[in-house]
């Protein structure tokens, strides 16, 4: 990658765990659909059974449920997203699956606290565990040789990292929808793209798994250029009109892209990944990013898809919230598909058309396209 350092002037420090949310103050909400996770004690959690990472190392068995949920509702940085989560999850369960019992463990972010639940889970008798929804967390149980019942972790471990069998990975991951967006470029003949990443660690994922995913269809990646705050975004330009680029890939948050949009060509066409979205339709704070496409969950951005109409919307949750709501409505569709032992899983989501396979459950977004400060589904209604 081709820093705009000193050119572009970089400021010296990074946020380490940066994320979609960020300028609404919700950065670990961002951090737990993505990945990039503090690790945090127990602060306390109510409605939920669990214990402390300072528990003994065998917890005294609950009720069991066929299903148990693990979520981090003792964590003070994740608790918002996990609540919402599980109120998905059980607005789901009464409307499709309310025969289906489930138990809900709390746990704090800690690898030791969630392996010490998803321990009981299982010695309770749970069927399927659904969770843990941190990186770190899903990374923690696929090292630990202990998972021996079919679990849909609501996240993925880092790439290297191997799944264990009965182990599958399901979430928000911007990795894989940076692959959609390369196909979709592909697809619309842009060959050559210049890539304008913000400088965090979510950013540069999402860049990266664009420029791979690009390059191995036979396209080119003219230039790769970083920016922050402090970045002297005029000479971007001039960047942009030699770069001999007929395409670009902004890997930035809403507030970013806001901020670096202006120095782009307006007549190339533009392309990002759910990062730059924030849920909110305002045609003046967004209007530098009409004509950026991206990809988002039909919950979003088609209001007549079959499955979105299928399940109330709760207006007092934070659009920043809303695709917490939206994992946890697939999550029991799909742990709901594994109680009964079902294979070769394919469900037409509110999340996105999701297929489980090799261990992974892989998430088609659908296309989108910023029109007068909305996001404007492309494609047809499903």
């Amino acid at each position: 990658m081709v820093s705009l350092l000193p050119l572009l002037l970089l400021a010296p420090a990074l946020c380490a765990a940066q994320g979609k949310a960020a300028s609404t103050g919700s950065a670990p909400v961002a951090a737990a659909a993505r990945g990039v996770a503090p690790q945090t004690g127990a602060t306390g959690a109510t409605g939920a059974t669990g214990a402390t990472g300072a528990a003994a190392a065998t917890l005294p068995l609950q009720p069991a449920g066929e299903i148990a949920l693990l979520l981090p509702l003792k964590s003070a940085d994740f608790q918002a997203a996990a609540d919402t989560l599980r109120l998905g999850f059980m607005t789901a369960r009464e409307r499709d699956g309310d025969k289906i019992s489930v138990t809900i463990r709390a746990t704090d972010a800690s690898g030791e606290n969630i392996m010490l639940e998803y321990d009981a889970a299982v010695r309770a008798g749970a069927k399927v565990v659904v969770g843990p929804l941190t990186r770190s967390g899903v990374a923690a149980l696929a090292a630990s040789g202990r998972v021996n019942v079919p679990t849909l972790a609501l996240n993925y471990p880092e790439p290297q990292a191997n799944m264990p069998e009965k182990l599958y990975g399901f979430g928000l991951s911007i990795e894989l929808e940076a692959r959609q967006v390369a196909l979709q470029a592909w697809i619309d003949g842009i060959k050559d793209v210049l890539a304008v990443t913000a400088a965090s660690p979510l950013a540069r994922r999402a860049s990266l798994a664009f420029s791979e995913s690009f390059r191995a269809l036979g396209g080119n990646i003219t230039e790769s250029i970083e920016f922050t705050p402090a970045s002297e975004l005029a000479q971007l330009k001039l960047i942009v009109a030699q770069s001999g680029a007929d395409g670009i890939f902004l890997a930035a948050d809403v507030e970013q892209a806001r901020q670096v949009r202006p120095f782009l060509s307006a007549s190339l066409p533009t392309y990002a990944t759910s990062l730059v979205y924030s849920g909110r339709n305002d045609a003046l704070a967004n209007v530098d990013l009409n004509g950026i496409r991206f990809v988002e969950m039909p919950w979003l951005v088609q209001p007549n898809h079959p499955a979105v109409m299928s399940y109330p919307r709760f207006d007092s949750i934070a659009p920043e919230l809303q695709r917490f709501y939206a994992l946890g409505v697939d999550a029991f569709r799909l742990a709901s598909e594994l109680v009964r032992n079902r294979t070769g899983i394919t469900l037409d989501g509110v999340t996105g058309k999701l297929a489980l396979l090799r261990g992974t459950v892989e998430r088609e977004a659908v296309a989108a396209q910023f029109r007068d400060g909305a996001a404007v589904a492309l494609s047809p209604s499903r």
